[in-house]
């Protein structure tokens, strides 16, 4: 529910303190570096969110780098990260020329850290926010996902990952800066806690995660390095410093990871993973995969409509494009194009890429009291359709369909190397919440959200807190963990979370949020300076968990703006960008300069050689003035610049 501030001043004006400064003690760096009268011939506005100081001081870096190669006026411009994001995720953000600075949160695939930036149909989502649109590089990260010979033979998709990984380094579409290290500060009350790669379930995974035999639990009595699961105790409250404030509760219309941290408490998902990526069955109690055919999305063919093309480009219809025919160009006004009822239609006939079937586990409840089905995925996976997520769902998702009360298929469209790991990603919903319009499962909407999670949503004063509580009946304290049948731990293992209450505090300063894990006010927090995180890993009173993550910060060049068109230009930029003075002057050491453009988590899938990758793609990326130099002075006179 949705808390009135009005009749809760007591515990309002509790909160109050965490906000601090709040916006006032964002650092505020807009304005031009250079100066007006500097007669550099090119013009650059980068862009950042305010309320990231590493990320605000790393993006000051970049620009003072640029200006001291004497060819570009260097501006910056911050944003208030709600705003920020609606900013760069606007697709008329391609047409405006800037080059923003943000981060991306992968998965354990290695596509997730090429194709979201760089896919053209990921234009407006996330993230690909300067409208990169190549489609030769379009059809190689196809072509290393797709088709039953990558499927079928993992070194040859390694080998197809490294070649687009090269051009990636000679397009230069995005610089990616650094890998981060993601890192959680907490009191030594808190025990047991591990940190996940990806930072939008670091709690939820913290919390309760029987796959990696991970609990953390509450203990005022004794430091954290001195006790074991033998040790553990049940009750409590734990206390969140959240860095954001939750721009949505609805996981089908939300790009952002506060978001996700927010929900994850809540829904669930088919499987799950454990820290090194190994998939595990959760609301399925197994899996496995039926069929594979060798097809390609020409064969949808004969299903097909055709939709109008206006003159942007977008299509004319309100159903989810499911497939669009390859051998179409938009420029001709029209398309043929999949949309939900043909893709069954398609399926009845046996045309599809890869079946994929999930047992569901008897006796799993919703919060509200529904027992999961497969209809609830049958469910949740229309909710997508058309929802903020559906280019990353349905570029591989055809179709979902019932079998039995207990069993749902999940087909792919073509041969899928990821699928097995991008199909279930979906979280699933109850039949009440099924329908409702997108963003409006959402306690500020009156829909407090549903799911099968540990925890039960409890409240939200908006902007700063929410809470949850533990869910009494959660399916697997009912079930018992030594009934997973893949569970092998200790059998001091608890059933479900013990904490039994969270609090999220949302403190968007770094400083402030630092400050209230001083005075006690939270018990962990995450996002944190550098230079804080320094100073809690020097002190007896605090631990500092930290992991690199399966993400990284990057900028992004405006290519249909010119001169950004011209790829030397993206290149020399790429060559000031100073990496390695990012991660030890304004990171302290936090982080891994990004010689390639693949964390280590995806390499195994993603390069057939990463030492012999980083070698042939560092040259690109390295610290080289006067090599930009010579880039610079091409353009300029080519494109006829003063």
């Amino acid at each position: 529910m949705v808390r009135n501030t009005k009749q809760s001043r007591s515990s309002i004006k509790r909160r109050r303190v965490l906000q601090g400064i709040g916006a006032a003690g964002a650092i505020s760096i807009s304005g031009c570096l250079g100066g007006d009268d500097s007669d550099a011939p090119f013009d650059i506005q980068l862009e950042v969110n305010s309320d990231n100081d590493d990320r605000v001081q790393m993006v000051e870096l970049i620009a003072s780098s640029l200006e001291e190669s004497g060819y570009f006026n260097t501006e910056i411009e911050d944003y208030e990260w709600n705003n920020y994001i609606a900013r760069v995720m606007d697709p008329a953000y391609a047409e405006d020329g800037y080059v923003p600075c943000i981060g991306l949160s992968g998965t354990f695939n290695p596509e997730s850290f090429c194709q979201a930036l760089h896919h053209s149909e990921n234009h407006g989502q996330c993230c690909n926010l300067n409208g990169i649109d190549d489609p030769e590089l379009d059809d190689m990260l196809d072509d290393a996902r797709y088709g039953v010979d990558v499927v079928e033979d993992p070194d040859l998709r390694r080998e197809r990952y490294d070649e687009i990984w090269e051009r990636l380094a000679e397009e230069r579409y995005s610089s990616i800066t650094h890998f981060d290290l993601d890192a959680a500060v907490m009191n030594t009350d808190v025990h047991g806690f591990n940190m996940f790669p990806f930072s939008e379930s670091i709690f939820d995974y913290g919390l309760f995660s029987p796959q990696d035999e991970q609990v953390m639990w509450m203990d005022e009595d004794a430091h954290p390095d001195d006790t074991d699961l033998s040790d553990l105790q049940e009750g409590g409250t734990l206390r969140i410093g959240a860095a954001e404030n939750p721009d949505s509760f609805d996981p089908p219309y939300s790009t952002d990871t506060t978001s996700t941290m927010a929900q994850v408490f809540v829904f669930e998902q088919l499987l799950t993973s454990d820290r090194d990526g190994n998939l595990y069955p959760w609301l399925a109690e197994s899996y496995e995969l039926v069929d594979t055919q060798d097809i390609d999305r020409t064969d949808y063919e004969e299903y097909m409509t055709e939709v109008d093309v206006d003159e942007e480009g977008a299509l004319d219809t309100d159903e989810q494009v499911i497939v669009q025919h390859p051998e179409d160009d938009p420029a001709d006004g029209s398309v043929r194009v999949l949309t939900p009822d043909e893709a069954a239609a398609a399926v009845d006939d046996g045309v599809f890429g890869m079946q994929f079937r999930y047992e569901i586990r008897e006796g799993v409840e919703f919060h509200n009291g529904e027992e999961l089905t497969a209809e609830h995925v049958v469910a949740t996976v229309e909710r997508y359709e058309g929802s903020d997520l559906s280019a990353q769902t349905f570029d591989s998702l055809l179709h979902a369909r019932e079998v039995d009360e207990y069993t749902v298929d999940l087909y792919a469209q073509i041969p899928d190397a990821e699928a097995e790991r991008e199909l279930p990603g979906l979280y699933i919903h109850s039949l009440e919440q099924a329908d409702l319009e997108g963003g409006d499962l959402d306690p500020r909407e009156d829909n407090d959200p549903i799911g099968t999670g540990p925890y039960v949503f409890e409240e939200i004063s908006d902007e700063q807190y929410f809470e949850y509580s533990r869910n009494e009946d959660y399916w697997v304290s009912e079930l018992g963990v030594e009934q997973i049948d893949w569970f092998d731990g200790s059998s001091e293992f608890p059933d479900g979370p013990v904490i039994d209450e969270l609090e999220v505090e949302v403190v968007p300063d770094n400083s402030t949020r630092s400050g209230a894990l001083q005075s006690d006010e939270i018990d962990i927090t995450y996002g944190l300076t550098t230079d804080d995180l320094d100073g809690y890993d020097d002190s007896d009173d605090y631990v500092v968990e930290s992991i690199e993550a399966g993400g990284y910060e990057y900028i992004q060049y405006p290519m249909h703006v010119e001169p950004w068109d011209d790829d030397r230009l993206r290149r020399a930029v790429n060559l000031l960008v100073p990496r390695e003075s990012i991660v030890e002057n304004v990171l302290n050491g936090w982080a891994r300069p990004a010689w390639t453009d693949i964390p280590e988590l995806a390499e195994e899938n993603g390069t057939a050689d990463a030492a012999a990758l980083e070698d042939k793609i560092r040259p690109y990326n390295e610290y080289d003035p006067e090599r930009a130099e010579e880039l610079l002075e091409e353009v300029i006179e080519d494109h006829d610049l003063d």
